[in-house]
C-alpha cells in the first residue's frame, strides 16, 4: 500500500476543524492539516468561515491512503452525548 496523503475533509470553519483534529487524534489516525492558520494575523479580516470562504482559505485534512476509510468513519461518527435526554427537568 502506498503512504501518499489523500484529502479526507475540507472546511472553512476553524471550530469544526478543531473537532475534526480531535476525532482523528482520538482514533490515532495520522494526519496533516493545511490552511489552519489564523488569517487575522496576516490580513485585516476575521477568522470566520465567511471570511475564509471569501479569501479562498479552506482548512484541509489529509491522511495516508491506508487510513482513508477509517478516517471517514471517525469524522462522520457522532460520539457526543450532549443531546441525550437523560436530564431531570
Amino acid at each position: 500500500m502506498s503512504n501518499s496523503l489523500t484529502e479526507v475533509y475540507l472546511t472553512y470553519d476553524p471550530m469544526e476543524a478543531s473537532l475534526i483534529k480531535a476525532k482523528l487524534t482520538d482514533e490515532d489516525i495520522p494526519f496533516r492539516v493545511t490552511g489552519d492558520t489564523n488569517v487575522t494575523i496576516t490580513l485585516e479580516t476575521f477568522n470566520s468561515p465567511l471570511s475564509r470562504m471569501a479569501l479562498k482559505q479552506p482548512i484541509k485534512f489529509f491522511v495516508p491512503e491506508s487510513y482513508y476509510e477509517i478516517a471517514l468513519v471517525a469524522i462522520n461518527t457522532d460520539n457526543s452525548s450532549m443531546l441525550g435526554d437523560d436530564l431531570d427537568y
